[in-house]
């Protein structure tokens, strides 16, 4: 799919009140699908993992806003461990737009093509209020 094909899925996902990652089993217009490795990848309590093909490139379990390391942002999913906290995660689209999500304990998520993580910022809310 051709780079203006896929902001254009994204904007009109975010405007329709979509999010810029979809949980593994989510099956919606422009969402990305689970990677086949997110499940094989260990993440051990009270970790937020970050996986790439398959396998954890950097975790983080300090509270708080926190910038990410090269392999934290290159990662293609997120896994939180935690059973209390969210963790909040802040993303670049390649267009320059930033945008946040949270993956509420025990969640796994998919970065969508086009997005970077940039960020984490693990708080002390389910919701990541």
């Amino acid at each position: 799919m051709i780079t203006r094909k896929r902001i254009a899925l994204a904007s009109t996902a975010l405007a329709l009140g979509g999010s810029l990652i979809a949980a593994p089993r989510a099956v919606a217009s422009g969402a990305a699908p689970a990677a086949q490795g997110v499940q094989k990848a260990s993440c051990k309590y009270p970790n937020v993992c970050f996986i790439k093909s398959g396998k954890t490139v950097a975790s983080y379990k300090d509270m708080g806003y926190q910038k990410l390391g090269a392999k934290a942002r290159s990662a293609t999913s997120i896994h939180n461990s935690r059973n209390n906290d969210g963790a909040k995660l802040y993303y670049v689209h390649t267009s320059g737009k930033k945008a946040t999500s949270c993956a509420t304990p025990h969640q796994t998520r998919v970065v969508n093509p086009g997005w970077k993580l940039y960020a984490l910022d693990i708080r002390n809310s389910p919701t990541c209020k």
